[in-house]
Parts: C-alpha cells; sequence; structure tokens
C-alpha cells in the first residue's frame, strides 16, 4: 500500500505535504471526469466535455507527478477547476439541487490545504464568488440550468455524489490529520536532536572552560612559587628553600597526570575530573586499559565519561569523608569499550532525578545525566545497565568501537 502511495502521489522525501495532497486531487479529478462520462453514457447523454476535462487533468497531473512542478499548476489547476470545471458541471447537473452544491465545501477546503499566500485567498474568494453567481444565474435565468429527468434519476445522481463527497471529505481529513503527525513527531525529533547536541556541546565547552581556569591558576601559583624560591635564593635561606621545595615535589608527585592515555581529548578531561575527586580527598581506583588504534568518538565519549564522573563526584561528597570513593574501569573488549563506574549513595537513588540532573554550578538545567548517557549509548550500538545496592551506585556501559 505505501508503495502505491509512493507512485501516485510522491514520496515524502521528494515531494511537500502539499504537493502530495495537489497530486491526490488531480487524481481524483481524473476519476470523477471518468465517473462523469459513464454517468452520462448511462442516465443523461454523452458529452465531449469529460474526455476534454479528464485529459486536462492528465496532463496537469502528469505535470506535476513526473516533471514536479508545483505552484503554478496548482494554481492553474485550480483556476481552471473554479472557471471551467465547476460552473459547467453545476449548470449540466441541476444547479443546487444537483450533486455539484456539495462540492463546493470540499473544493474549499483542498484550496485552504494546499494553496499558500496571496493565491489561497484570491482563488478561495473566487470560488465563494462563483457559486454567489452560479446562485444568482439560477434564479434568474431557470431554463439555462438542465433538470433532471425523472425523480429515480435525480435520487441515483444525488445519492452517489453525496456518497462520493463524503468518502473524499473522510479520506481528505485521515490523509491530512495522519500526514500531518507523522511530520510533526519527525519535525519534534529532529528539534529534540538539535537541543540534545547544542547541550552536549554546551556542556563539552564548560569542562574546557574548567580545564583552562584550572591551567591559568596553576600558572599564577608557578609564577608565585618561582618568586618564593627566588627570594629565599636572595636570602640564602637554604633550610628553608630545601624545605619549601620539597613539599612543592611532593605535591607535584600527588598531582601529575593520573591516567595516560593515547587520546588527548579524553586524557585531559579525565585527569582534570579525577584530579578534583583527589582534592576532594575521594580514594581513586582506577583500571584503564585500551589500546592506540581505536577509532573512538572523543567528543561523546568525554561526554558520557565526563557526566558519570560530575554525577559519581556529587554523590560522593554526600557521604562521609572516609567512605568517599570512585571506581572507574575503562577497558577493551573484542568490539566493545567497557566502561564502568562506582560510587557510594545514601539509600536508593532516584533515577529520574538523574536523568534530569542540572548543572550544579551554573544553576542551569541543561538536562545532562542519564538521558544524555543513554542517548549517545545507543548513538554508539552499544547498552547501559545501572546496578544498585549496599549504599552504592554501578553504571556499566558498552559501546560498539571499530579497532
Amino acid at each position: 500500500m505505501g508503495d502505491i502511495k509512493k507512485k501516485l502521489f510522491g514520496a515524502s522525501t521528494d515531494f511537500i505535504f502539499e504537493h502530495r495532497m495537489l497530486n491526490f486531487i488531480l487524481l481524483l479529478a481524473i476519476f470523477m471526469s471518468i465517473l462523469g462520462a459513464i454517468l452520462d453514457l448511462l442516465l443523461w447523454e454523452f458529452r465531449i466535455f469529460w474526455i476534454l476535462a479528464a485529459f486536462i487533468w492528465i496532463i496537469m497531473y502528469y505535470i506535476s507527478r513526473i516533471k514536479k512542478y508545483y505552484k503554478k499548476i496548482s494554481v492553474i489547476s485550480f483556476t481552471l477547476l473554479i472557471y471551467f470545471f465547476f460552473p459547467y458541471n453545476w449548470l449540466i447537473n441541476a444547479g443546487s439541487r444537483g450533486p455539484f452544491a456539495y462540492y463546493a465545501i470540499i473544493f474549499i477546503v483542498i484550496m485552504g490545504t494546499i494553496l499558500k499566500d496571496r493565491s489561497q485567498n484570491i482563488l478561495i474568494f473566487s470560488m465563494v464568488g462563483m457559486v454567489i453567481l452560479l446562485l444568482v444565474i439560477e434564479y434568474f435565468f431557470p431554463d439555462l440550468i438542465a433538470a433532471y429527468q425523472s425523480d429515480s434519476v435525480k435520487y441515483l445522481d444525488n445519492s452517489l455524489h453525496l456518497t462520493i463527497t463524503m468518502f473524499v471529505a473522510a479520506l481528505l481529513i485521515i490523509v491530512y490529520s495522519g500526514t500531518y503527525r507523522r511530520e510533526k513527531e519527525r519535525s519534534d525529533q529532529y528539534a529534540q536532536t538539535i537541543e540534545e547536541y547544542y547541550q552536549q556541546q554546551l556542556y563539552y565547552m564548560e569542562n574546557l572552560e574548567e580545564l583552562i581556569f584550572k591551567l591559568k591558576s596553576e600558572r599564577h601559583d608557578f609564577k608565585h612559587q618561582l618568586g618564593v624560591i627566588y627570594g629565599l635564593l636572595e636570602e640564602k635561606e637554604f633550610d628553608k628553600l630545601r624545605n619549601y621545595t620539597k613539599k612543592l615535589v611532593e605535591r607535584a608527585e600527588e598531582f601529575k597526570n593520573i591516567v595516560n592515555i593515547p587520546y588527548p581529548v579524553i586524557r585531559a578531561m579525565l585527569n582534570y575530573k579525577l584530579s578534583a575527586a583527589q582534592e576532594q580527598g575521594i580514594d581513586l581506583n582506577i583500571n584503564i586499559d585500551i589500546p592506540p588504534e581505536l577509532t573512538l568518538n572523543e567528543f561523546d565519549l568525554t561526554i558520557i565519561l565526563g557526566n558519570l564522573l560530575d554525577n559519581a563526584l556529587k554523590a560522593s561528597r554526600k557521604v562521609e569523608k572516609e567512605e568517599r570513593y570512585i571506581n572507574l574501569r575503562l577497558n577493551y573488549k573484542p568490539n566493545y569499550l567497557v566502561i564502568s563506574v562506582k560510587n557510594p549513595t545514601i539509600g536508593e537513588v532516584d533515577l529520574e532525578e538523574k536523568r534530569t540532573a542540572a548543572d550544579s554550578q551554573s544553576g542551569h538545567s541543561h538536562g545532562f545525566g542519564l538521558n544524555n548517557i543513554e542517548h549517545l549509548v545507543q548513538k554508539h550500538d552499544g547498552f547501559l545497565k545501572i546496578e544498585q545496592g549496599d549504599n552504592t551506585f554501578i553504571v556499566n556501559i558498552a559501546l560498539l568501537v571499530k579497532d
């Protein structure tokens, strides 16, 4: 069924919704013209008008569907409909007492759906004006209106066209509402993806700014420390100089690179986050073993690891100092990068709250947390598992990677 619709009306990737609706209406016009010829042949008399009308609609459909012209063809088609097809049918089908009075409303609805801008208003008001004009002509010149030959013919003709009118109206509502809903969902999904990507970039930039700020602070401290060393040398306070430099060396040993992996963006982020944990007295248990030849999306992986460590840091701050720890495991198994982060908690963790965790520093909710982690895990065809128990919270992730 879907393939037939694409062949007749056009695929959504090639035709906008209004263009597909135009193709549908032109096919309907071809059908109505052929039906009119058959009914005239059976109930009235043969008229060349129907053959001419069918030929015109076929040409319009060919230009619209095959040649893919929309704007001009839509205006031309409805102009022919209003000033040629509709009045002629009104006159030969008993006027306001005939079936074509039903179609006036359908035609106006169709034009309102398909046409845009000024052409929409002009042609809709033209349609209304044409109906009023035909009613006036019918009132003052009733002999111009072809009458029914018998009540049975009138009943049959009206019943058939009323059925067609209701069917077309129902079909238009179903097609329009269904297509509109699907395209709106697709549009909303696209907007959500863009928003998530923007928020991920924002998060990445905030972490980068924090890292730069830390480097500037360390540079400032380094200049101050050189000044102290120079002053002690000038004063020849060698014992004090020895003790001061010893403390500096011990401190440098504490804050040397905690992890050393061949992925610079990930390495910088991990060392920054883990150094912050170390400064807060959090015990670190790190197990990292990934080969250098993996094809990793460092941007996405930085977002995942950064969020996991942010959540672990936040949770560790809530427990007693002696109970604070973060266990980080980052290993490569065939075709998968395995990530595991474990941290202490107080009681059961509200996962919904974690899914919409706010940035505690800026005070603005960026939607980061498990929602973003889940989104990126799905993006890389991975899976995520969360374990809770005995005041612990563990997030296990496996991401599909290419070696």
